[in-house]
This record gives structure tokens, C-alpha cells and sequence, in this order.
């Protein structure tokens, strides 16, 4: 009977050597049967040569078999038992460092009357900020517990969060300007950028480029958000505020991709639409 040796959580994560083999099988079995050395050089970071002389390594381990031409690799019965072995052993020797140092994770809020550390206490969302309300509160979704003392206006750590939130969906409103090669804000029909403003009623402004701050310039009008605005202005609309942007034309579909690309990484359903300014 062939035995090999497992390498405990603190070992695996010491040797290199050894954790290296452990991505290696995690790759392996995430996609298998077909898995190429070339492919799992590129993830890891490592050249091709030395993937080779660990695949070599796991095979006289009896860890992988199978493969032809450095393709359609994958873990025997013995590796895939070794691999969820290690694995459980890194997930115990976590849990165990979050245990020796008691993390806890601290919520913010602001306090809008006199709170006491260890008090119970009603919260309710307001333009993305989350407040303390009284527990009998009808817009009160969630409750947590007060990590400090906190007097009124004071930021204060919350813990044991638990109920929901009520959040409204924010939206974001892109307004198209022309480039400085088309006139720039001169070829703005600036009273329906007004109109649309007004008719919006934003909580946030953002801008984006020279051509932007002049419109609002000429509306009497100043940005909150001027910089990493597509990322800015989703986070805000998920917080339920409305967000009014002015971006010229070639990048506004730049700013589309990376919020159409926000949504899918947060499964989120940020809303946007885009009107176009330029006087015709």
C-alpha cells in the first residue's frame, strides 16, 4: 500500500515546494479532464519547466495520472483525497488564527442620539450612510449592537448586524457633451442640461475631463465626484442615491463597460441611461 505524506496547515503554507503542488491539484481538478501545464504556468505565475517537474513529482506520488502531449491531465482518487485533506487542514488552521485573535468585524453608523457600548439599537439607511433609529422605528430593517459610547453625531462600531436594510435603488444618469473638437461646452444645449438636472434631482454630481467642468461651471453647479467616477458613482447608486454625470462622448461608453462590469461581478442591478446635450 502506497502512503505519502500530508503536510499540515502551517508545513504547507512554509514550504513552498508544497503549496505549490496544492494550487497545482486545486487547477487540476477545477478543470479537468482538460488540463493543459501551459495553462496552469500562466495562472500560477511559474515557467512551463517547472510545472513539468511537479506534474513528474505528482505522478510518482500516484497523485495524477493520464495525459498526453502536456494536456488532459487529472487527479487520481488518491490526489483528490489528499487535496481535500490539505484543504481541510488550511480551513482549520484559519479558523483557528481567527479564533487566537478574536476578529470582528466592526459596521459603521452614525449615532443620532446617545448611545451606550453594548446597547441594542435600530438602524436605518439615509444617502448611503447608515444612522441608528429607535428599535420601534417602522423604517427601522435591521438592528445591531453598539461596540462604543457614542454621543449624537458621532461615528460608533456596530456588531451582531442582522434584519435588512431598506435601500432604495439609486440610478445614474450619464449626460453626453460634445469633445473640445466639437465645440466643447459651446455646443451645449446647457438649458436641457438643466432641465434634465432639475428634472433628475441628483444627489451626487460627477464629472469627467475640462469640457464637463465648464458646463457646470456655466449652471452655477459643483461635482462631488471627480475622480474613479464610474466605479464612484455605482457604489452610490447601490446605496440608493441618484447620481447626475457629465462625460464627453468617447468616454461614455468606457463608463458604461465598467459599470455594465460592476454589475456582473456584484450580481447588482445598478441603473443607468444616457441623454446626449450637443445642440443639434
Amino acid at each position: 500500500m502506497n502512503t505519502y505524506k500530508q503536510a499540515s496547515p502551517t508545513s504547507l503554507l512554509r514550504d513552498k515546494g508544497e503549496l505549490t503542488k496544492f494550487q497545482i491539484c486545486l487547477a487540476i481538478m477545477r478543470n479537468q479532464p482538460h488540463t493543459r501545464q501551459k495553462d496552469i504556468s500562466e495562472a500560477l505565475g511559474i515557467t512551463i519547466q517547472a510545472v513539468s517537474k511537479y506534474f513528474k513529482a505528482l505522478r510518482e506520488e500516484g497523485l495524477l495520472e493520464g495525459g498526453a502531449e502536456r494536456a488532459d491531465y487529472h487527479l487520481t482518487a488518491k490526489g483528490l483525497i489528499k487535496l481535500k485533506e490539505d484543504a481541510r487542514k488550511l480551513e482549520n488552521y484559519v479558523a483557528s488564527v481567527k479564533d487566537d485573535i478574536k476578529i470582528e468585524h466592526a459596521w459603521p453608523a452614525i449615532a443620532t442620539r446617545p448611545v451606550k457600548a453594548g446597547e441594542e439599537i435600530g438602524l436605518i439607511m439615509k444617502e448611503g450612510v447608515m444612522y441608528t433609529a429607535p428599535l420601534d422605528n417602522p423604517e427601522t430593517g435591521a438592528r445591531g449592537v453598539a461596540l462604543t459610547d457614542a454621543l449624537p453625531g458621532e461615528d460608533l462600531g456596530l456588531k451582531e448586524l442582522r434584519g435588512t436594510l431598506k435601500v432604495k435603488q439609486g440610478k445614474i444618469l450619464i449626460v453626453k457633451l460634445p469633445s473640445i473638437r466639437r465645440g466643447g461646452s459651446r455646443a451645449v444645449d446647457i438649458a436641457k442640461v438643466k432641465a434634465l438636472y432639475d428634472e433628475f434631482k441628483p444627489d451626487r454630481i460627477g464629472v469627467m475631463g475640462a469640457v464637463g467642468r465648464a458646463v457646470l461651471t456655466k449652471l452655477g453647479l459643483k461635482a462631488n465626484i471627480e475622480f474613479g467616477i464610474s466605479r464612484s458613482a455605482a457604489i452610490a447608486a447601490s446605496r440608493g442615491l441618484n447620481v447626475f454625470v457629465l462625460v464627453v462622448g468617447r468616454m461614455v461608453n468606457r463608463m458604461i463597460q465598467e459599470i455594465d462590469q460592476i454589475n456582473i461581478k456584484t450580481a447588482g442591478n445598478i441603473i443607468y441611461e444616457v441623454k446626449d446635450a450637443q445642440t443639434i
